[in-house]
């Protein structure tokens, strides 16, 4: 075995104590670290509106997730990065992966989007989705929005 290999298990013990003191120190650090407040609004739900346009949100302190089927016309997958709410009602917006129905323009495309909407179940929820120049507002008919803080 040589000199050089006698001194490795030394040296093993030695490194793994080093590494195990950084791993605590690290976590000691972590939890003095102030913990941010909530930067946005939390909005969830999903279902259908009259015109038959289908609709899931999940959005968490201003951040999340916004999917819109319009049969026929188009798939919308978005990416929230902002959100804000007021009572009842909520205002999001971001990045959306805009997918055509075939025949209605190109395939995918990328785009900003702006929507809203109002917390409730039929007859009372809305949602209105601004996306390409356009505005496609609905109220739910099955499904439910519920919007807080």
């Amino acid at each position: 075995m040589g000199a050089a290999g006698a001194f490795r298990p030394k040296q093993c013990v030695g490194l793994r104590w080093a590494l195990s003191l950084g791993v605590v120190v690290s976590l000691f650090a972590l939890a003095a670290a102030p913990v941010a407040a909530s930067a946005g609004a939390n909005i969830t739900g999903g279902g259908m509106t009259g015109d038959m346009t289908r609709f899931a949100l999940a959005v968490h302190n201003g951040s999340g997730h916004f999917e819109c089927l319009m049969p026929g016309v188009m798939t919308v997958e978005a990416t929230v990065t902002s959100a804000t709410a007021t009572g009842m009602t909520a205002t999001f917006s971001g990045m959306a992966f805009v997918t055509f129905a075939k025949g209605n323009g190109p395939r995918t495309i990328a785009v900003p989007f702006t929507a809203s909407a109002v917390a409730g179940g039929p007859g009372v929820g809305q949602e209105d989705l601004k996306i390409l120049g356009m505005d496609f507002p609905g109220t739910v008919v099955h499904g439910q929005i519920s919007i807080g803080t």
